[in-house]
């Protein structure tokens, strides 16, 4: 592993992380409310995103003083985290009235619970991504990617809002904006687990010109 001064990389980002998610919280945090406020890509996914990547980090960073990760059973951190990241989607009195998007954004204790829970998402992951491999973590990016994709071909061809929670109502045009917007994420995520396998596939083959003509000539 490369490293800056005692400092490895991977280290160095999650600090760099950590630090840049202390900051907006401390200093852009109407910032944050306005956009989720009026974007709906932004609220469902973006920040969320954001939040899991902040929790990833944390889990990174703790991991070298404690083992924690050792207690975080691989399923149960799976089935935890997809349960959790699936319910905060649920259009609000979905499930037999349960679920709450966009309600928390009426409630301040539903608003934090919900951001704290992305940040379990996140050290959960990384309690899964230090038990498989490589191939399998992008294996997980690209079905994470599909699941995307087509709930996004679904906000796209609806004709009515969905996610309505007086006084937060995200219109049907915002509907359509984060449907496409998860279809060219989705082919983003697929592309980046691809070009990741590959080269892990690859890693360690040195390169060899293509045999123009044959052996035998």
């Amino acid at each position: 592993m490369v490293s800056i001064k005692g400092l490895k990389v991977k280290d160095a980002a999650a600090v760099a992380i950590v630090a840049l998610m202390l900051s907006i919280y401390l200093f852009m945090s109407p910032l944050i409310r306005g956009l989720e406020l009026t974007n709906l890509f932004f609220y469902m996914d973006v920040w969320p995103t954001a939040l899991a990547v902040f929790g990833y980090a944390i889990a990174h960073l703790a991991s070298k003083r404690f083992n924690f990760h050792r207690f975080i059973p691989l399923y149960l951190g799976l089935g935890a985290s997809a349960l959790t990241i699936t319910y905060w989607h649920l259009p609000a009195n979905s499930l037999f009235g349960y679920g709450v998007c966009p309600a928390d954004l009426n409630s301040p204790l539903l608003y934090q619970a919900k951001r704290l829970s992305y940040v379990a998402v996140g050290f959960l992951l990384y309690g899964v991504a230090v038990k498989i491999s490589k191939p399998w973590r992008e294996a997980l990016a690209i079905a994470l990617g599909k699941v995307m994709g087509w709930y996004g071909l679904y906000l796209t061809l609806t004709d009515k809002p969905i996610y309505v929670a007086p006084p937060v109502i995200f219109s049907t045009a915002l509907h359509h904006e984060a449907g496409f917007a998860m279809i060219v994420s989705m082919i983003f995520l697929d592309f980046l687990a691809v070009f990741s396998l590959v080269s892990h596939v690859f890693k360690g083959h040195p390169a060899s010109p293509y045999p123009l003509l044959s052996e035998k000539n």
